[in-house]
């Protein structure tokens, strides 16, 4: 298993993460993205250790390593 620290830059530490694994929709990107009724579901991200142009680190994170 990788380490990885709270700091980095990955989708796992990313604020626009959303955690649908136990719904059977996996691991998805809010970053734009509004719900509309009959709107397919936000983008999903190939592993949690992925990263993007869009990432955010979760404001609880930023407030420990401050």
């Amino acid at each position: 298993m990788e380490k990885f620290k709270k700091t980095d830059k990955i989708c796992r530490n990313c604020k626009n993460v959303i955690w649908m694994v136990g719904i059977g929709q996996g691991i998805r990107c809010s970053y734009g993205y509004k719900y509309e009724k009959g709107m397919p579901p936000p983008p999903k991200i190939p592993s949690g250790f992925h990263t993007c142009e869009h990432f955010e680190l979760k404001k609880e994170l930023k407030d420990k390593a401050e």
